[in-house]
């Protein structure tokens, strides 16, 4: 027994992968990116939260190895040979003064379990999961955060894992409790509750990946409140690790929402489930990327300020995707692209790869080039910009105004729709009025823009309608949070443009260093 017991335990063993701050290393040494004392220290508390997530699959596998083997040894062991009399192996039970000087380590507390596993015991008593706490990293834009989270995201193998940006998050769990109810209604069934939806839902989640990082959190819908505080609550009864990057301590999530007094309750949850660092580095890497390559050959324009009006901003934008492109690109006819719930859009000019330049008959489109009120200036979802992106791997979006406070919620379509290029990678040419930095208000003009009384009735937001029934809820409020959400979005939407304009984007820094 002893023997199958070591032989279980070995192969429940594996093998560590570097922790963060070790591939952190790598990426200074190769040149990749610059030593950041504040980023060292988050990548410390990601390393400690890795090594306590390996110990622990070791410690699960270990008793799962362990829990079948006492299965197989029970039946062999109700029948003991005639000549002994003891019911386990002597040899066995003459380990046990080194299993107690290794108690502490996974194997021993496994081993040790079968071994003094009495005959009369039914059933093996099961070793009780230790979940880790989380880690809420929050702090200016640009300071590395998502770079870190990466590190420590690629490091996990092994794991039932998941990356995604919050508000993508946020449309799936709507979608997901809309498809649920409709369901319902097509098997004639009476929907559950919004509390017991989310119940299921937040365990359907944890099962579906027991480590859950998520880039850029923020709340500003109050029915997106509503469903974190409950869903979350489920997540991590159900024993879910959370990693998420913010720009707002937790305290200032859905600051100044309506009825936040019913999404305290999650603030508080948060803090116990996960430990919160600050990242507060003095410099903004993403320009500091920008500005590296400013001595290297002069690279193709991926942003552009221009003032000639939409038509020739349209042609300057073509001409730029096409030099900024990967491939070989050329004007094809415009298709148009279906969105949700039935509707659809047309580019201004669509871009195609081709196996010849006399052949067409290959090409596949790889390119779009909008204009800005075509694509932002009407009402559009999160859901729209996401097909978008993920149809054009290159885009272009032409004459881009310089916003105002009254344009709130054009300045919210364009952020959304520079996240989802940023998160999927994409390529993207902008030509504008201004630059990235000017295209925006600044904190001192936005918070005069939000006291003068021409702003009146520009403290919410529009947007797509939540699947949330409000009479099934605490709060019935449908609304979205103040517009100074907006400045941190300013700030990150800047700092991520500024990015996304470098040479040597869309490779991700430890996809580089992987292929040097």
């Amino acid at each position: 027994m002893r023997k199958a017991v070591r032989a279980a335990l070995s192969t429940a063993r594996t093998a560590r992968t570097p922790g963060p701050l070790a591939r952190y290393g790598q990426l200074v040494t190769k040149g990749r990116l610059r030593r950041d004392a504040a980023q060292v220290a988050v990548l410390e508390h990601l390393g400690r939260l890795h090594r306590v997530l390996a110990r622990e699959r070791e410690a699960r596998d270990a008793d799962a190895a362990a829990r079948a083997v006492w299965a197989t040894t029970t039946k062999e062991e109700e029948d003991p040979p005639k000549e002994c009399s003891s019911m386990i192996d002597p040899r066995a039970v003459g380990r046990k003064a080194e299993l107690r000087k290794r108690r502490g380590t996974t194997g021993s507390e496994a081993l040790d379990r079968v071994l003094n596993q009495s005959k009369s015991d039914e059933v093996y008593e099961p070793r009780q999961p230790r979940i880790p706490k989380g880690l809420y990293v929050h702090g200016h834009v640009g300071r590395g955060k998502s770079l870190c989270c990466d590190l420590f995201f690629e490091g996990l193998v092994g794991y039932k894992k998941r990356r995604v940006h919050f508000h993508q998050f946020m449309l799936e769990v709507h979608r997901r409790l809309h498809d649920a109810r409709a369901e319902c209604k097509r098997q004639h069934k009476r929907p559950p509750s919004t509390r017991d939806a989310l119940k299921a839902l937040g365990r359907e989640l944890a099962e579906e990946a027991e480590i859950l990082v998520f880039d850029e959190m923020q709340i500003t819908d109050v029915a997106d409140a509503m469903v974190a505080r409950q869903l979350f609550d489920a997540c991590w009864d159900a024993g879910l690790v959370l990693v998420a990057t913010s720009n707002r301590p937790p305290e200032a999530l859905y600051e100044g929402g309506p009825n936040r007094q019913y999404f305290s309750p999650f603030v508080t949850r948060l803090r116990e489930q996960c430990r919160v660092v600050c990242l507060d580095g003095e410099s903004d890497h993403r320009r500091l990327r920008l500005s590296r390559s400013e001595d290297e050959e002069a690279p193709p324009v991926r942003y552009l300020v221009q003032h000639l009006g939409e038509a020739h901003a349209l042609a300057a934008a073509a001409t730029q995707l096409s030099a900024a492109a990967p491939k070989v690109l050329g004007a094809v006819r415009a298709e148009s692209l279906d969105l949700p719930h039935g509707r659809s859009i047309t580019p201004d000019i669509c871009l195609a790869t081709w196996a010849s330049r006399s052949s067409l008959r290959e090409n596949s489109v790889e390119g779009a080039v909008f204009a800005f009120e075509a694509l932002c200036g009407s009402e559009r979802g999160a859901g729209d910009f996401h097909a978008v992106a993920r149809a054009y791997p290159s885009l272009a979006v032409a004459d881009v105004p310089a916003f105002t406070l009254r344009d709130h919620d054009a300045a919210r379509r364009f952020i959304t729709l520079v996240d989802e290029c940023y998160e999927r990678r994409n390529l993207l040419v902008v030509v504008a009025r201004r630059g990235p930095d000017a295209l925006f208000p600044s904190e001192d003009v936005f918070e005069r823009q939000l006291s003068s009384e021409k702003t009146a009735g520009v403290d919410r937001a529009s947007g797509p309608v939540s699947t949330i029934d409000p009479a099934e809820d605490e709060c019935a409020a449908l609304d979205l949070v103040s517009v100074r959400e907006l400045a941190w979005a300013f700030k990150r939407c800047a700092s991520r443009l500024a990015e996304m304009a470098a040479p040597d984007w869309p490779q991700k820094l430890t996809e580089a260093s992987a292929s040097a």
